[in-house]
């Protein structure tokens, strides 16, 4: 699994979730019920977690 990211802005953003788009980005889970989040556009590009929560019970 690749440790960069293939585009610098995505690296630190500073808009916060609300100003950006996520269009590309996917959320499924396993059968085990732990998160994964992956890019539709970049192939290695891709989170596993065993534990996730929705953006409204984080903040």
């Amino acid at each position: 699994m690749a440790t960069t990211a293939p585009d610098k802005n995505d690296r630190f953003p500073t808009t916060g979730p609300d100003d950006s788009t996520y269009d590309r980005y996917r959320f499924d889970t396993t059968v085990d019920g732990e998160a994964l989040i992956y890019d539709d556009t970049v192939a290695n590009a891709w989170i596993q977690s065993t534990r996730c929560v929705s953006l409204e019970e984080w903040r």
